[in-house]
């Protein structure tokens, strides 16, 4: 049983690899924080990994990873530093608005995040580790793409830990390869 659903996924694969067009993309970027979080976070980190299927010329359906590590520091009356890491598995949805050369687009992205976060006190106070929680997570996004180039600008909402709302905006820059089609 498990050869013939190896040999069948395999077989699927090959097939829509070679009459569809498969996406893979991957970038990094800037991420700012938004909301709650925002009070104890600065910016950081932004990246991306994504592996998708292009359905029409102007549609592609895609599984994205993105994790930001956003950080912050205060040293008013003491040392306090904060960051929270983010990991969201999404499937994302795009729509390019032209068909040639310079194709902006518009996307959404639904999925879960996981949310972690550390945050130090100074002055021999305290050090509080927060367990990772999951939360619905939303990613409305605009961008472009030119060849193999691709810019967006996003926006994630993670949802709330507690009474904090986690979110952020990033603007990413990386490669998007089409393989196969027409």
């Amino acid at each position: 049983m498990k050869k013939l659903l190896l040999f069948t996924a395999v077989a699927l694969l090959g097939f829509t690899a070679t009459n569809a067009q498969v996406k893979l993309g991957f970038g990094l970027g800037y991420a700012m924080p938004t909301g709650d979080i925002a009070d104890f976070t600065d910016g950081g980190v932004s990246g991306h990994f994504e592996l998708g299927y292009g359905v029409t010329e102007d549609i592609d359906v895609s599984f994205l990873y993105q994790g930001d590590f956003l950080i912050g520091a205060d040293a008013d009356g003491g040392i306090s530093y904060g960051t929270i890491a983010l990991g969201s598995y999404m499937v994302n949805g795009r729509y390019y608005f032209t068909k040639e050369g310079f194709r902006p687009y518009g996307s959404l992205g639904l999925g879960l995040a996981s949310i972690g976060a550390v945050e130090i006190e100074g002055s021999g106070q305290a050090l509080e580790v927060a367990a990772s929680t999951s939360n619905f997570a939303i990613r409305p996004a605009l961008g472009f793409k030119y060849g193999v180039l691709n810019m967006n600008f996003s926006y994630l909402s993670a949802g709330k830990v507690g009474d904090t709302s986690v979110s952020d905006f990033g603007i990413n820059l990386g490669l998007l390869f089409t393989f196969g089609g027409n």
